[in-house]
């Protein structure tokens, strides 16, 4: 037996409803540290001494090294891709269902920023899906947009940064046409 695929409607109604749902704040296994940093200026090309110089920082009103920005996903828990693998609720979107033929676009993030994070701090992070709207795209005219937000805490419970990540889900040419939206 086949089953039901939902259309692109249906998955609309169904992320309505989910829409500014957080997930449980999950913290990271390990603490943000001097070294991972340094590659990470490294692999960027940046040599701003507050992020490679401990000597430097302590002279500073930080007092000690600052993660860069963009750094913060390596120390903020499991994201998609990496090890060990988030569980299944730290996803916003796994209650939404999708097509099999689907292809995901990525269309940009966008990034604010609150506090400094420092080497030491400990850092948490929750999902929320922001929006959820049908738009067309050249290849699917009821492609899926899809924002999510993660919200970056330090072990004070501050709220350190956001970040928001905008994607296209397509449908394959054959569920297109078999929708008759071709």
């Amino acid at each position: 037996m086949v089953a039901k695929v939902a259309t692109p409607e249906e998955m609309l109604a169904i992320a309505k409803k989910l829409i500014g749902q957080e997930t449980e704040l999950l913290p990271a296994p390990y603490p943000v540290e001097y070294e991972p940093i340094r590659r990470w200026c490294q692999m960027a090309e940046d040599d701003n001494p507050l992020f490679l110089s401990p000597e430097y920082a302590k002279k500073t009103k930080h007092r000690k090294v600052v993660c860069p920005p963009f750094a913060l996903t390596v120390f903020s828990g499991s994201n998609p891709g990496y090890f060990p693998p988030p569980p299944p609720a730290a996803s916003v979107t796994a209650g939404i269902p999708t097509t099999p033929g689907s292809s995901a676009l990525f269309l940009g993030s966008e990034w604010e920023f609150f506090k400094p994070v420092k080497v030491g701090d400990h850092l948490s992070a929750k999902n929320r899906l922001a929006e959820f709207y049908l738009k067309a795209v050249r290849f699917d005219p009821k492609a899926r947009w899809i924002r999510t937000e993660r919200i970056y805490y330090n072990q004070k419970g501050e709220k350190v940064a956001v970040s928001s990540t905008l994607h296209a889900l397509r449908r394959s040419p054959e569920e297109i046409k078999a929708a008759g939206d071709a």
